[in-house]
């Protein structure tokens, strides 16, 4: 249990460090972590990547997707119940809100896993062990294992740390990308 409580008081802490920073910051650190991601030879090679479509205080992924789509297949997660399942994105027009809040597009459901070739994951905080902290729910923990292309945790400065609390089905990360770091295994 003290596990579960040190998750959330940590989802508790970064949530009130990222309500110190403006909208406008916010989206000049997502620049910022989106030029280290370019970077990456993971992300020049890959043809098909499942991304996230940003909610508000995550990094920045509308315009990212937007610029590269043409030249990249993207797919985005959906909630559906407890599990997500994945839809091609094909334009910012034919998404729809969930009931979550999300952006999510429409269409028939993906379900290639192997085409995927990377795979860019939100998270509340990650470490320099690659590990993962998300929001509580498990929907990443249990899509992450079915898919066998390399995973990158993205995030703000202030969401990277040496070490979080994480528990045995928490799945790591290949690599974590922030504004001023890299972290490989």
């Amino acid at each position: 249990m003290k596990q579960v409580s040190s998750k959330q008081a940590l989802r508790n802490r970064i949530a009130a460090k990222k309500n110190t920073f403006s909208e406008t910051e916010l989206r000049v650190f997502s620049s910022e972590v989106i030029s280290m991601l370019e970077l990456t030879s993971l992300f020049q090679d890959a043809t098909c990547i499942l991304s996230y479509y940003s909610m508000l205080g995550e990094v920045e992924t509308h315009d990212f997707i937007d610029k590269y789509h043409e030249d990249k297949c993207f797919i985005l997660p959906v909630v559906r119940g407890n599990e997500l399942a994945l839809k091609k994105f094909t334009s910012p027009e034919e998404m729809i809100k969930s009931s979550f809040g999300i952006f999510e597009p429409t269409g028939g459901d993906f379900v290639d896993f192997d085409r995927i070739d990377l795979v860019l994951v939100p998270g509340v905080a990650f470490d320099r062990e690659l590990h993962r902290l998300g929001r509580g729910k498990g929907f990443y923990d249990r899509l992450l294992p079915l898919i066998q292309a390399p995973k990158i945790g993205v995030c703000f400065d202030f969401q990277l740390f040496d070490h979080i609390p994480y528990d045995k089905h928490d799945v790591k990360m290949n690599m974590i990308v922030s504004q001023n770091e890299i972290v490989t295994g």
